[in-house]
């Protein structure tokens, strides 16, 4: 158990930092964040549909593995709670077109991403 533990760790760590340097890149790329959390959303589901369809294909991958990377890696890469932040700020600033347009491309996206992911393997 505390080998699982580990791995979901470590590949937290690795996806928290590439989730942090989407942010940098984006934020001196003179874009806006959100267009950082749309990345990170739409590529951990894209390597999420990989991922997930190669691991159901293979029947020696270790359980820490996947925990380190579906857990770890991708759990942290992605974030559901910065998207929603991110939306109801615009709400609140009266930004509803942008705030539904920014939930629809999202949810749309990482579903089609997901999908794709799926079908490279």
């Amino acid at each position: 158990m505390i080998k699982s533990f580990l791995a979901v760790m470590l590949g937290g760590a690795f996806g928290a930092l590439g989730r942090f340097g989407l942010n940098i890149l984006f934020k001196q790329s003179g874009l806006s964040l959100f267009w950082a959390t749309l990345s990170a959303n739409v590529l951990g589901c894209f390597v999420m549909g990989w991922v997930y369809q190669w691991f159901s294909q293979q029947a020696h991958i270790s359980e820490n593995l996947q925990l380190f990377i579906m857990v770890g890696v991708l759990g942290a890469l992605t974030t559901w709670s910065t998207f929603s932040m991110e939306t109801v700020v615009m709400m609140e600033q009266g930004e509803l077109f942008k705030a539904f347009g920014y939930t629809l491309m999202t949810v749309t996206a990482c579903f089609t991403a997901f999908w794709i992911g799926m079908k490279f393997n």
